[in-house]
C-alpha cells in the first residue's frame, strides 16, 4: 500500500463522510465480508488483521507527513479492528491473538 492509495481511499472518505459515518461504514465493509465467508463456510478469518495493517500504514503517513487526520482515521481503525475481533472470537470465527485485548 502506498501513501496515495491511503490518501486518496480513506483520508478522502474520512473528510467527506466525518468520524461517525466512516466508522460504521468500515463496520459494515466487515459485516459484509464476515458474511460472505460465512456463505462460503470459511473457518479463520482475518480481516481485523487486515484493519490493524491499514491502521500501522496510516500511522506511519502520519509520522512522514504529520497530518492530523491520517492518526484520526488510524485511531477508527484501529477500534473498528478490536471491535471485529471480539465478534469474530465470539462467534469462533477466528483464534486468540495476542495483538488484541482479550481481557476486557
Amino acid at each position: 500500500m502506498n501513501a496515495d492509495f491511503l490518501k486518496q481511499e480513506f483520508l478522502s472518505k474520512y473528510l467527506s463522510m466525518g468520524p461517525d459515518k466512516f466508522y460504521r461504514s468500515l463496520l459494515s465493509y466487515c459485516i459484509k465480508k464476515i458474511v460472505s465467508a460465512k456463505q462460503e463456510k470459511k473457518e479463520h478469518l482475518t480481516i481485523n488483521l487486515e484493519l490493524l495493517d491499514y491502521h500501522d500504514q496510516l500511522i506511519i503517513l502520519y509520522r512522514r507527513e504529520g497530518d492530523i487526520n491520517s492518526l484520526e482515521v488510524a485511531k477508527l481503525f484501529r477500534k473498528a479492528a478490536h471491535r471485529i475481533y471480539r465478534f469474530l472470537l465470539k462467534e469462533k470465527l477466528t483464534n486468540k491473538s495476542d495483538k488484541f485485548l482479550n481481557l476486557v
